[in-house]
């Protein structure tokens, strides 16, 4: 890899995104900062001497802005973290923020959801109920889906548009630290979720003085082995966080309208840094009350009927064709009605977005505490989970409102017409009288368009 010169910026590269990231492990030395300062003010931007952290191997840019008089201001210090500024406009650059952290919010909620199904129901409490909380599975990923929500809400009133999308796997291993991966709860797959929830410095060894931390930190070192690790959720939380000040220092007369939303970003980050940390912690150590007092819960073999999670398929796929296609044809079917229910709430969740209409959302809702989790609680007796599979065309396809509710009222039919197929193969929860009254509400819905 090259060195800093005058000539050259700091070799970066680039995730699927489009999120330029520094390579972990190069520390700046002081001529190289010199070099690296000049190389950034020849092309008219400069950055505070706070965006250079060294001592760690990590690296995280300060606001840049154009030059000028009034281009010196203080700007808050950020945690450790290896996310790169791309654009010295904070409008802009916030909104890119945003849309990533909206990525990273869905693919978690769709890992965790996947995790809560896979355990056996011995561990029911573990897997959890439906109701948002720090304690439980799906707590948590509703959770996750509230931040989703705050996310994209922030995203609306910056007059951007709504972002429900996730990066298909393989996952780039930049801004969010793993592989997205839609598999059964080990303790591996927990210690990726405790290192992506904890606190920036919330896993070095400096920071923790009990021995039993130090056992901790040891045995979460050797089940993540040499996995790439450059970034924890906050990091992300608090470059959108500066940028937004930045914003509101810059556009003064949206100040009252944004200042609010500095409070509700900390919030976030607040519920991820600590409750879903010490959740996912007490996890992977075995010690959670769920477990019933098993003591090295995870060294069992998974064949073990205390083990507590089934050996479901990794990353299924219920697409004819692809490399991980479910081979049983009732799971195939299934999976591919959860699909659809998948697909309807978040079209629904576009559409109330972008038609400030709450009714879809209730639709949404509907969608997801009914059909989509009584599938997501079926499947795992036949070998798979949810696969919750990106949908090509995104999930706004359409311009007008008009062709929104065509579009989602066609989704709503699709599964409607399998679902009536497969009604003696459906789990006896699964409510069928759903999706009959969700079609009736979408036309009248199209009615007010026509």
């Amino acid at each position: 890899m090259k060195p800093v010169t005058d000539n050259h910026l700091r070799p970066s590269r680039r995730n699927a995104s489009g999120v330029r990231v520094l390579e972990p492990g190069d520390g700046l030395e002081q001529a190289e900062r010199r070099a690296f300062l000049q190389a950034l003010r020849s092309h008219g931007i400069t950055l505070s001497a706070t965006c250079l952290l060294t001592g760690t191997g990590a690296f995280a840019a300060d606001a840049a802005t154009p030059t000028g008089p009034t281009s010196e201001r203080p700007t808050p210090t950020l945690a450790v973290g290896h996310i790169v500024r791309d654009f010295a406009d904070a409008y802009v650059e916030l909104i890119r923020l945003l849309r990533e952290a909206s990525e990273v919010e869905h693919a978690l909620m769709a890992q965790y959801l996947y995790g809560a199904f896979s355990l056996k129901p011995a561990y029911a409490s573990i897997a959890g109920y439906g109701s948002p909380n720090s304690n439980d599975l799906l707590g948590v990923a509703i959770q996750e889906m509230q931040h989703l929500g705050q996310v994209n809400a922030l995203l609306m009133a910056l007059d951007a548009s709504p972002h429900l999308i996730r990066q298909d796997f393989p996952y780039q291993q930049d801004i969010y630290p793993f592989e997205f991966n839609l598999e059964p709860l080990t303790q591996a797959s927990l210690a990726k979720y405790v290192y992506t929830e904890a606190p920036v410095n919330g896993l070095k060894r400096s920071s923790v003085s009990n021995p039993r931390d130090h056992q901790f930190l040891d045995q979460l070192d050797r089940v993540l082995g040499g996995s790439t690790r450059p970034n924890h959720v906050g990091s992300l939380y608090d470059r959108i966080i500066q940028t937004l000040q930045e914003y509101i220092s810059t556009t003064p007369k949206r100040a009252e309208e944004m200042k609010p939303w500095i409070a509700k970003l900390e919030e976030i980050k607040r519920e991820g840094e600590d409750n879903h940390f010490l959740f996912f912690k007490s996890l992977f150590l075995g010690t959670h009350e769920g477990f019933k007092g098993h003591k090295n819960i995870w060294s069992l073999a998974p064949n073990d009927p205390a083990y507590p999670s089934l050996p479901l398929a990794i990353n299924p796929s219920a697409f004819v064709g692809h490399p991980n296609q479910i081979k049983d044809p009732l799971a195939l079917s299934l999976a591919w009605l959860g699909n659809l229910h998948y697909w309807t709430i978040l079209l629904l969740t576009d559409a109330a977005y972008s038609d400030a209409d709450h009714t879809y959302i209730d639709l949404a809702k509907q969608q997801m505490m009914g059909p989509f989790l009584s599938l997501a609680r079926h499947l795992p007796a036949l070998g798979v989970g949810m696969p919750c599979e990106p949908l090509s065309t995104g999930y706004a396809p359409c311009r007008t409102t008009a062709a929104r509710l065509r579009f989602v009222s066609s989704m709503v039919g699709e599964s409607n017409q399998l679902a009536q197929q497969l009604k003696d193969r459906l789990p006896a929860d699964y409510p069928l009288a759903v999706g009959e009254a969700m079609m009736s509400t979408l036309t009248e819905k199209r009615a007010q368009y026509a």
